[in-house]
């Protein structure tokens, strides 16, 4: 107590307390303060020592009154205190404000601030260790960024090259159709010739008379060349043919 300055305290032991009796006033308006104070049996000496010669009256007049006539100390309803020597205490003391009290709520607001103290620290420590993981973070981040941006660099050449690829797909998709056109015509001009050179063959399969005018002759030589003619235009289109099926395989 001398170390946080809160007071005084004075031990007597109860064999050596011997309190005088005291005169109370026989009146109404002066209660003795003992006989309003709940303690044990035991404690009685102390508490007669301490509060036996104080009474407790209505008001001022009253109490300054009794402290001539019967030489006690008086205290009022209001908080007010007249001593026997002399002394006036006026007004209400709030024990709230005491230094007892003073000295409790500092020593509950110290372990208040420590225990928050320590929180403080331990969410230091944990705000530390999450910035540590917000770095971190934002590294690989910045890497899957870098490596987006590579990627997206890297992908407009394939796109170009897709596109001139699909252009040239459709470039070839046309000549196939049209190479699948000349092979239908082909075909049908291979079958007409084929069927020429049948009737071609047949017509010199027959007899011939053995009598022929110069102009049948004339005819018959022409027709011979024709038939030539046909055979290699026949062996031509075959060709053609030939490459049309090997283009379109």
């Amino acid at each position: 107590m001398i170390k946080e300055k809160t007071g005084r305290v004075t031990f007597m032991p109860l064999n050596r307390l011997k309190p005088k009796p005291v005169a109370y006033p026989q009146a109404p308006d002066a209660i003795p303060l003992i006989e309003k104070l709940r303690f044990d049996e035991i404690h009685r000496k102390a508490f007669q020592q301490v509060f036996g010669k104080t009474c407790v009256c209505k008001d001022l007049t009253v109490a300054a009154a009794y402290v001539r006539s019967h030489n006690l100390n008086t205290i009022t309803l209001d908080g007010d205190k007249v001593d026997r020597k002399g002394a006036l205490t006026g007004g209400y003391h709030d024990v709230r404000r005491s230094r007892i009290e003073g000295v409790r709520a500092v020593t509950s607001w110290m372990d208040k601030y420590e225990r928050d103290n320590q929180r403080l620290q331990e969410a230091k420590v944990e705000i530390s260790k999450l910035e540590q993981e917000i770095t971190g973070i934002v590294g690989k981040m910045q890497v899957l960024n870098n490596q987006r941006s590579t990627a997206q660099a890297s992908r407009e050449p394939l796109l170009q090259e897709a596109a001139k690829l699909e252009e040239e797909r459709q470039q070839l998709k046309e000549r196939i159709s049209k190479v699948h056109m000349d092979g239908n015509e082909l075909d049908l001009e291979i079958a007409s010739l084929a069927q020429r050179l049948k009737d071609y063959e047949k017509e010199l399969a027959s007899p011939m008379a053995d009598q022929l005018s110069p102009a049948e002759v004339k005819e018959t030589e022409a027709l011979g060349k024709q038939v030539d003619h046909s055979k290699q235009a026949m062996v031509e289109l075959v060709r053609r043919r030939n490459e049309v099926s090997f283009i379109c395989s």
